[in-house]
């Protein structure tokens, strides 16, 4: 190791970041990035707006914390209020990352059905191959290469085949393949009948297999399988809440209300560490009418400065029309990232939602194949090499990586993007094919 600090590559090499503005960072040596990742689906607004940078500054000279235990804060009240008409729930709970807005949500779900007298209902339903955290309960809900590390200490809660049509179903109409999907899920609902206390899924398939998008007809059946059987509904909209898929919530796309939605990457847009939980009326009022506390909560969640930041943020998404932005934007990139599956042999499928979009690469095609998650590293190393960064898929299942820039990329930005990426996929195609 040549630094004290410790990063997911023991040993490796990265770049030390100077500065960043809209959909470009700088690192000390003045070399330029697009940003076509967000970093990890996080950055929605783009980086260093003067107006989240001026809410900071003016909230970072009154009040940076106060224990949520003994004060609350204007801007956190406002957040509440003001997310809650726009998605219809009842209340919000504020954490400070997407894992932990996931723990919370599985915690009100058990709590919940203890306050109705149903202490049985401890079970969770996920997609089998999905990502919900870091976090011994999230990664017990994930279906992903990162289970290996905490071993025994998670449990196996994953049972519901993820929606994955490219490697599924090619052969089938959208019709037959989400038939087939809530067919199994269905058989899985009636084995857990009366111990499943929750499902919860990602509405586009995120880290671990880069935007797959389910069929139209399957949260709508998830949902109505969901009441069916008295269990709560959980969308784990981290990644794709705040606007990412097209609308504020990707669940809109289907129509569905989930009962639990975690918040996390947009909310925050990469200027506070902040994460949330919305509680629909039905479960706010249980716990009300129950014992009237939360048994939760953590440190640092919803201070002054993480919740002033977030506020701008909110504030920045609706004055400037933002996922509207995202939306106009997200239709030259999904169409320049077919025109590339059109010409590289290398791009297997392109595919995705709005501004969350990504391209699966076939493995086969190196000789001898690469291991698995090998061939998605070397594009994005190539990527970088060009001034291009983009996110590898992680759930040990593929080898795809996610195009995912800040919603407020211009149409010039995003043929920049697409241009640099059409040179590295010859780059590793030279390389390797």
């Amino acid at each position: 190791m040549t630094s004290a600090l410790i990063s997911n590559v023991l040993g490796g090499y990265l770049p030390t970041i100077d500065y960043a503005e809209g959909v470009w960072l700088v690192d000390t040596t003045g070399k330029r990035y697009l940003d076509g990742c967000s970093g990890a689906v996080v950055s929605l607004i783009g980086h260093s707006h003067p107006r989240v940078i001026e809410a900071i500054t003016q909230q970072s000279q009154r009040a940076t914390f106060a224990h949520r235990g003994s004060f609350t804060n204007e801007p956190l009240e406002e957040i509440a209020e003001r997310l809650t008409t726009m998605t219809g729930h009842a209340g919000l709970w504020f954490v400070n990352s997407g894992s932990e807005a996931v723990e919370a949500a599985m915690q009100f779900a058990l709590q919940y059905f203890r306050e109705i007298g149903e202490p049985q209902r401890t079970w969770f339903l996920s997609h089998a191959a999905g990502y919900h955290g870091n976090t011994l309960g999230a990664l017990s809900l994930s279906g992903h290469a990162r289970r290996d590390v905490v071993g025994k200490l998670s449990h196996d809660f994953p049972a519901l085949r993820a929606p994955y049509a490219f490697r599924d179903a090619p052969e089938m109409t959208d019709d037959e393949y989400c038939a087939l999907l809530l067919t199994e899920a269905r058989v899985i609902f009636v084995e857990r009948a009366h111990e499943t206390a929750a499902v919860i899924l990602e509405p586009v398939g995120g880290a671990t297999v880069a935007a797959t998008v389910p069929p139209d007809g399957y949260w709508q059946g998830i949902r109505a399988l969901c009441d069916e059987f008295g269990v709560l509904l959980i969308a784990d909209e981290v990644m794709t809440g705040m606007g990412r898929t097209g609308t504020l919530l990707a669940t809109e796309h289907w129509g569905v209300h989930a009962d639990i939605v975690a918040f996390g990457k947009g909310l925050g847009s990469g200027y506070a560490a902040i994460a949330a939980v919305a509680l629909d009326e039905r479960v706010l009022n249980a716990l009300i009418q129950g014992s009237g506390r939360i048994k939760g909560g953590h440190t640092y969640s919803g201070n002054p400065l993480v919740a002033a930041a977030a506020l701008a943020v909110l504030n920045v998404i609706v004055d400037e029309d933002v996922i509207a932005r995202g939306r106009d934007a997200a239709v030259p990139l999904a169409e320049g990232l077919r025109a590339l599956q059109a010409v590289h042999p290398l791009v297997a499928d392109a595919r995705g939602l709005g501004m969350l979009q990504a391209i699966e690469l076939d493995a086969s095609l190196p000789s001898p194949p690469l291991a698995q998650g090998m061939l998605a590293a070397r594009l994005a190393t190539a990527t970088t090499a060009r001034g291009l960064l983009v996110y590898p898929a992680t759930g040990g299942f593929n080898d795809a990586v996610l195009i995912a820039p800040p919603l407020t990329i211009t149409h010039e930005e995003v043929a920049t993007l697409l241009e640099i990426l059409d040179a590295a996929l010859s780059d590793v195609e030279a390389e390797l094919l």
